[in-house]
């Protein structure tokens, strides 16, 4: 026996309670946008411990434990007429190697190129120069989603930044974070204290950039290869916004012409995603559509996600998830 289903008048309230449904839904389902921000993260938590562990040879090498320990204790009696000593997690390393270029006059010349390269171990890495903290909201997407924040508020408004929603869901995600506090503040939940508390003893300033450690080829790869890692992740979690938000803006398009629930839920019904009528509750009467079901189906569905059979996509999803597993 088939359920009867209310029916009710759509508002704008009802409109994006539909279009959540739909958002939550694709980020649930695996797609190529999703595989490769899953695939990226990954792939820097691979890295990131077998860096830690390189850093720590590289700093040793240059910087001898028994340095370390030796001016820790002409502090502990000198102060700091003892030395300097600083709790470190940002890193330069140089890698030099000589090169030939021509001078104004036409000359050829040789010089000295250090390859200097920049590695960060906190969630304030800024990958290729990125601005603000995109690497901390990719790498706590999912984790900020459960908590019913939003990691991709830097990206939805990034050209309207005068929108005061931008501004309020900053403040919440950085402070979830640890990139701020407020007077409520309780403690808990700082990543940001977390990754930076960890760190590698060295004789210097707290400027990194004072100090450069020399490295071999093979060590200067890996580190360029993690930098990379932590690009990708970046990028890989614009792109996972940009899939989402291109096929949500699809249906936002939709939905401004359903005028009830039924419409909505004849879409949701063709493309397999639950929809059920608590989420909005009022009833109304029926109206048009310029925007037919199916046709709005079909653009809401990628090409390469198009089957013949249910049986078909399902087999497709499960191959993918075997894939990633």
């Amino acid at each position: 026996m088939t359920a009867i289903t209310k029916d009710f008048r759509l508002n704008a309230d009802k409109r994006k309670s539909i279009e959540n449904v739909y958002e939550n839904y694709l980020l649930t389902q695996t797609n190529k946008a999703r595989k490769t921000y899953d695939t990226a993260k990954a792939r820097f938590d691979a890295l990131y411990p077998k860096v830690w562990e390189l850093i720590t040879n590289v700093v040793r090498h240059h910087q001898p434990q028994e340095d370390v320990d030796t001016i820790k204790s002409m502090r502990a009696k000198y102060n700091d007429d003892g030395g300097r000593i600083h709790d470190d997690n940002c890193f330069y390393f140089v890698n030099p190697s000589e090169e030939t270029y021509q001078n104004c006059e036409g000359e050829t010349k040789t010089r000295i190129n250090e390859n200097e390269i920049h590695v960060e171990m906190t969630l304030d890495a800024r990958p290729n120069g990125t601005y603000g903290n995109q690497f901390a909201y990719a790498y706590y997407y999912d984790e900020l989603k459960q908590k019913g924040l939003d990691p991709d508020f830097d990206l939805r408004w990034s050209g309207e930044k005068k929108n005061p929603r931008y501004y309020e869901e900053e403040s919440r995600v950085r402070n979830y974070l640890g990139f701020s506090r407020d007077k409520n503040d309780d403690g808990r939940n700082k990543h940001h204290d977390e990754w930076k508390a960890k760190t590698i003893p060295v004789i210097g300033t707290s400027y990194c950039h004072s100090r450069q450690f020399k490295v071999d080829d093979i060590t200067h790869s890996v580190f360029n290869e993690f930098t990379i890692a932590q690009e990708k992740l970046v990028q890989a979690h614009e792109n996972m916004f940009k899939y989402i938000n291109e096929k949500v803006m699809k249906l936002r398009q939709g939905l401004r012409t359903y005028t009830k629930f039924s419409q909505a839920k004849e879409l949701f019904d063709k493309l397999g995603i639950p929809l059920n009528e608590s989420v909005i509750d009022e009833q109304s009467s029926m109206a048009l559509s310029v925007f037919s079901p199916t046709n709005l189906a079909d653009m809401l569905t990628d090409q390469e996600e198009q089957f013949s059979s249910r049986e078909e996509k399902i087999a497709y999803f499960k191959s993918l998830q075997a894939t990633v597993n």
